[in-house]
């Protein structure tokens, strides 16, 4: 069935760029000067302020004061103060006029530490600024603007300093001030700032309330963008996936709407581990590609990491030949450029897997050589392990074992020189190269398989144990060890059991019991045989394996009449296979 979700996600791809809008007035046009701002288009942002300041209301008082400081906060955080100051001054000569001095000569004093976050020095001049204000403030019990706006400033320095803890205070005081003055714009940036400090203190359910304040009232679309997002992260913590989910999605139609690219890319990014989560594999995707495509449209570095990541949710997937096309078109575009390495590196890994399922093996070792190298001129030693242990596999099940021999020695040897290192890597290094030891009739692959399957045993799975006791058992065979690979086989099989992997069970029975029949122990292998197949619900492959091995090991006993049993049983077996 259709994921519900796939027309809203369609329609983001398509409309890529954002909604283009204009303004009827002063107010809508700071709305869009807002969201410029916070996707970091300053220019555009200017130019709504400066629009706004020609619109219907744009010479009101408040109306003008808002888009003055805006067109002084773009500048400032473009570095460019002195294209900020003749803004400054226009605010401050018009609060002159309207008769709040204090304000203007809190301004001029401070001057760009209210428009941008404060160095620690200016930190500490805002703190005495703030106390002074409180001082003057406390005998007619009101607060003042300027204070909300020391505040504010002051918050933004603290919480870089001593965490949202120390900042919690100064955010809610700054809510309260502005509530009582009623400045709705003013205090719906403030309450996105508390509700985020809340989140940060461990207090989900104020922050989450505190995001509904601000969607209850109007705001401009990456206000609402934000608290969306917020609210998605925070359902998704309280393992609330689908309001999660609905939360997420609409952050990003805000985002993307008001060209908010930053914004948008994570929310994309989010929405698509969330669907991801919930096998919503086609959502999942088209979430990937949107994170992508607005992180491209905003010209940010993250682009390569979403990309790495759509690649590796179509892999998931199966959809091997759009996977390859998104990895192959990343490593082309990282190829020419030193930086990046380490994605590089991944995004190659993920094409061998790519086009080892589109059944060319030769190009997926080529990718997975270039990796490891990779891997290794950025120290990742593990990494570059993992690349060298899967080239090793595919040339092993190529009967390329020279080569797999020389791939799993240099993933062995690259983890046993690494500090740290999972022992789980560890393991499967020892376990590729013993098992492949074994197959060449060499004995020191023993030794290897010992070790793994004590590493197994401390930081591994039953179902591990099992399968490198497997492995023990047909490397006991190839050095013909018979007694020693039926008595590890049996072991397997019980693993393999308690595991719940009674094929796998069934398949390290009828193993042991063919290494009986070959050591002339055919009632025995008989046994065996039976009882592979009699105590589990068996596959049709294991149930023909076991009949197959039956027969002959009554064949042995020279009971020709139970083996004619057996073979009709087999017959009818194969045939219902084969139909």
């Amino acid at each position: 069935m259709t994921s519900p979700l796939i027309p809203r996600l369609t329609a983001l791809l398509q409309a890529a760029g954002g909604t283009a809008l204009s303004a009827q007035d002063a107010r809508g046009w700071l709305d869009l000067a807002y969201e410029g701002a916070y996707g970091e288009r300053y220019r555009s942002a200017a130019e709504a302020a400066q629009a706004g300041l020609l619109s219907p209301g744009g010479q009101e008082p408040e109306n003008q004061l808002m888009l003055l400081r805006l067109l002084a906060g773009v500048h400032e955080m473009r570095g460019d103060s002195d294209a900020a100051a003749p803004f400054c001054a226009q605010r401050i000569d018009l609060l002159r006029r309207l008769g709040r001095f204090r304000q203007a000569r809190v301004e001029e004093e401070l001057g760009a530490m209210l428009l941008r976050e404060p160095d620690r020095v200016e930190g500490e001049i805002l703190s005495r600024v703030a106390e002074d204000l409180r001082a003057e403030d406390e005998p007619s019990g009101s607060a003042s603007a300027e204070l909300a706006d020391v505040l504010s400033s002051l918050a933004v320095r603290r919480l870089q300093d001593e965490g949202p803890e120390a900042t919690l205070p100064l955010v809610r005081e700054t809510c309260e001030i502005l509530e009582q003055l009623d400045h709705p714009e003013a205090l719906a940036g403030a309450r996105m700032f508390l509700a985020h400090a809340l989140l940060l203190c461990g207090e989900p359910q104020e922050s989450l309330s505190t995001a509904e304040l601000v969607l209850a009232a109007p705001t401009n679309r990456a206000v609402r963008g934000a608290m969306a997002m917020l609210k998605a992260t925070i359902h998704h913590h309280e393992d609330r996936n689908a309001q999660a989910i609905e939360a997420a999605l609409t952050s990003v139609e805000l985002y993307a709407a008001a060209q908010v690219r930053k914004g948008a890319a994570s929310a994309a990014a989010l929405l698509a581990g969330l669907t991801s989560e919930e096998d919503d594999g086609e959502a999942s995707v088209l979430a990937w590609r949107i994170a992508v495509q607005q992180a491209e449209l905003g010209e940010f570095s993250e682009s390569r990491l979403l990309s790495l990541a759509l690649g590796q949710q179509l892999l998931e997937l199966e959809d091997h030949a759009e996977a390859e096309k998104v990895l192959d078109a990343l490593s082309v575009r990282l190829a020419g450029t030193a930086e990046d390495r380490s994605t590089r590196a991944r995004a190659l890994m993920g094409l061998g897997h790519a086009v080892t399922q589109l059944k060319r093996p030769v190009e997926a070792m080529s990718h997975w050589n270039e990796a490891a190298e990779l891997f290794l001129e950025v120290d990742e030693s593990e990494e570059a392990a993992r690349a060298h242990l899967a080239a090793g596999a595919l040339a092993a099940s190529l009967e390329r074992l020279d080569l797999a021999r020389s791939h799993y020695e240099q993933g062995l040897g690259l983890v046993e020189r690494t500090e740290d290192m999972d022992p789980l890597v560890l393991l499967q290094a020892l376990h590729s190269l013993g098992h492949l030891l074994t197959r060449a009739e060499d004995q020191t692959g023993i030794d290897h398989l010992d070790r793994a399957l004590a590493l197994a045993t401390e930081h591994g799975t039953t179902w591990q144990r099992a399968d490198i006791t497997d492995s023990l058992a047909r490397g006991w065979t190839a050095l013909g060890e018979g007694s020693k690979a039926v008595a590890a086989g049996l072991e397997a099989a019980d693993l393999f059991a308690e595991a719940g992997d009674e094929d796998a069970a069934g398949d390290s029975e009828v193993f042991a019991a063919k290494v009986l029949l070959e050591m002339g122990r055919a009632d025995e292998a008989e046994t065996i045989f039976r009882m592979s197949t009699d105590e589990r619900e068996a596959s049709p492959s294991l149930m023909a394996d076991a009949l197959e091995g039956q027969i002959q090991a009554l064949m042995h006993q020279g009971k020709a009449e139970a083996a004619a049993d057996l073979r009709r049983k087999l017959t009818r077996l194969k045939r219902r296979m084969r139909s």
